[in-house]
């Protein structure tokens, strides 16, 4: 692998941002050409500084980096895209936030990933557009495929067999999904309804502008919203921080 140049430019989303001292912040940032890297912004929280703002998280950057002995620092920031509907929207933001948090746990220093930084500014964009958890659902989907994480859905993981159509055992310690003979082996999981089954097999071929348009019923979009919070889980070893605060932003206006 070629060596960086001691100065590179950027174009990526901040995905998080941790204070320094007085004035500095160091900046995590999902760039389709660098992958995911941290550098600091010194002074950024100066009143005064030229980069303040250009480095939130949540923002959409053009930047200028040097790399440091211990830390590359950012020496020019432009904002591309601040995502200021995004800010305005409680629920939207919300939903962005996970998705800047899967990426930031899902993905290595360093490692260019350029789908899933294409992936990351769909659903930005469509969530900005008011679209609602259904945005989420999908990257959440693609995003386990393409880092191969995902599930098996065309049949029995276990045994390879036909599934029928009825309600299936999705065991995420198993690999994807499970026929009823060989639920005893899979090792526990999630009973998932047809419905469920079907959208999952339909956000792998669909974009996502198409699986947003399909619209499902509240509750089972709230089945598949628990379904694939399995696979999350399982594959992280724990909860996404921001899931509580999208389930907490979700119940301020229950759906019917």
């Amino acid at each position: 692998m070629a060596a960086r140049p001691r100065v590179y430019r950027a174009e990526g989303v901040i995905l998080r941002r941790r204070n320094l001292g007085e004035a500095d912040s160091i900046l995590t940032v999902f760039s389709g050409n660098e992958g995911k890297f941290e550098a600091i912004a010194r002074g950024v929280r100066k009143a005064r500084s030229r980069m303040r703002g250009h480095l939130e998280p949540l923002t959409r950057s053009r930047v200028l980096v040097a790399q440091g002995r211990n830390l590359d620092v950012f020496t020019q920031a432009e904002t591309v895209d601040a995502y200021r509907r995004l800010r305005e929207d409680l629920d939207a933001s919300a939903e962005a936030l996970y998705c800047l948090e899967l990426v930031d746990r899902f993905t290595e220093e360093r490692e260019p990933l350029p789908e899933l930084y294409a992936l990351l500014l769909e659903a930005l964009r469509l969530l900005q557009e008011g679209n609602g958890p259904a945005v989420t659902r999908h990257f959440e989907l693609r995003l386990l495929a393409l880092l191969g994480y995902e599930p098996h859905i065309d049949g029995c993981v276990l045994c390879g067999d036909r599934l029928p159509e009825e309600e299936t055992l999705l065991s995420p310690g198993a690999g994807g999904l499970v026929c009823r003979g060989c639920r005893s082996e899979a090792g526990g999981g999630r009973i998932v309804s047809v419905p469920v089954v079907k959208l999952m097999r339909f956000a792998r071929r669909a974009t996502m502008t198409e699986f947003v348009a399909l619209e499902a019923p509240p509750g089972i979009e709230q089945e598949l919203r628990a379904a694939v919070a399995e696979l999350v889980r399982y594959h992280l070893d724990r909860d996404p921080n921001a899931r509580r605060f999208v389930e907490g932003v979700s119940a301020l206006h229950p759906k019917d």
